[in-house]
């Protein structure tokens, strides 16, 4: 029986129900969810307008940065993820060009109400384009943050925790599953970590595996390690067709695993959906998704169980707040992709002690930066959990001697 009909039939306890139990948005659309307002009233805390000079890309060696600039000369920053590095055109001609001259204190408005129509922006829609505005936004609420005093999520809203539980995260595919499970053991046993999210499947394979099995003895192998008692995650990245991924998806079952990530194309929202409805174990998506009518649909149809909006491809926080508020409505977990570690991940940091329904465990990058003599403080996991950074702005400061060799993209 699966875990809807489950559910219909009432043999879920209370806690259970009110967990997994489908709800509707009703009358949610995308024009009202847009009318909604989720920073407080930036104008109570900066009396004067914080008029916007520029808002550049800089590039020191490989290292990209968005730097928001005033008109009084404050600044802040926002690290750059590789998805920007391929569309700065878009970036520097659609995104950053509208901010000059616009008042910080309406970023909200600016991003919910008036970027879209700038320059006819609606034709880029997609993640290259609210990828670009996040980065943007990012800057901008640093900035803010900065000239405050406090930190950024402060100006958003009142913070619900100052340290989250990780699980950490490994992107390898490359590994055999014993050479996987030794390495992210020793991560474990370095950071007491509770949970783990590895990789199956081939990525957007059709069925394919890495080497035949090897999805197979990781699943069992992991589950061997580290215990029933341990949280796993297992993610596909859009490997199966809907037969094999509810295949694959009931073996997870058998051993206990938390979650399934992507099991089909996260392009194709009803066989995510059959896959969802098939199986009892929750099915989780979202990363690449940045429409918020597509959102609505796929939260209303209970496409996925777990939403996980990636903060930077979705829009930044304006537009990704709105995704976990739908996702609180229908009694659904917001738990933000973020396969990061370094000051791309303070930002989620910061959005996960805003939202109520972020789940029990937030994604930290099990790989430790290659290079952190950029910036400070360092991002450590300790007895499993992260502190949300607490210094001005989003917490990270860059070394301005590494940022005086920064050049203009």
């Amino acid at each position: 029986m699966n875990r809807r009909r489950f559910i219909r039939n009432g043999i879920v306890g209370s806690l259970a129900a009110s967990q997994l139990l489908p709800k509707t948005l009703g009358a949610t659309t995308l024009f009202n969810i847009e009318e909604e307002r989720f920073f407080p009233d930036l104008k109570k805390r900066f009396a004067s307008p914080v008029i916007i000079d520029s808002v550049d890309l800089l590039r020191v060696k490989d290292t990209h940065f968005v730097v928001a600039t005033s008109m009084d000369g404050a600044k802040g920053f926002a690290l750059t993820n590789s998805r920007l590095t391929n569309t700065t055109t878009l970036f520097n001609k659609q995104v950053a060009s509208f901010f000059k001259g616009k008042d910080a204190r309406d970023i909200e408005a600016h991003v919910l109400d008036e970027l879209y129509l700038y320059r006819r922006n609606y034709k880029y829609a997609g993640m290259p384009l609210w990828n670009s505005v996040a980065h943007a936004e990012i800057a901008i609420l640093d900035m803010l943050g900065r000239i405050a005093g406090v930190p950024s999520n402060q100006l958003i809203g009142a913070p619900l925790r100052s340290e989250v539980d990780v699980y950490l995260s490994s992107t390898e595919r490359s590994t055999t599953a014993e050479e996987e499970v030794a390495w992210v053991d020793k991560r474990i046993q370095e950071t007491n970590s509770k949970a783990v999210k590895l990789k199956i499947g081939g990525r957007m394979s059709r069925n394919a595996d890495v080497y035949p099995g090897r999805s197979e003895d990781l699943i069992k192998l992991s589950r061997k390690t580290w215990g029933d008692d341990f949280t796993i995650y297992f993610d596909a990245n859009s490997t199966y067709d809907v037969p094999h991924a509810i295949e694959m998806g009931r073996m997870l079952e058998d051993y206990g695993i938390g979650l399934f990530e992507e099991p089909v194309s996260w392009e194709d929202f009803d066989a995510t959906k059959q896959v969802a409805d098939a199986l009892d174990m929750p099915v989780a998506g979202g990363e690449q998704d940045s429409s918020l009518p597509k959102w609505i649909w796929m939260i209303n149809n209970r496409a996925v169980d777990i939403c996980q909006p990636d903060l930077l491809y979705n829009g930044g926080f304006a537009r990704t707040l709105r995704i976990a508020k739908l996702c609180e409505r229908a009694g659904m977990d917001c738990t933000l992709h973020s396969p990061k570690n370094d000051p791309l991940a303070a930002y989620a940091l910061h959005f996960t002690s805003l939202a109520p329904n972020i789940g029990p465990y937030q994604e930290f990058r099990a790989m430790l930066p290659e290079d952190e003599s950029y910036f400070t403080p360092k991002l450590r996991v300790k007895n499993g959990k992260i502190g949300v950074p607490t210094g001005p702005g989003f917490g990270i400061d860059f070394d301005p001697d590494y940022l005086a060799k920064a050049e203009k993209v």
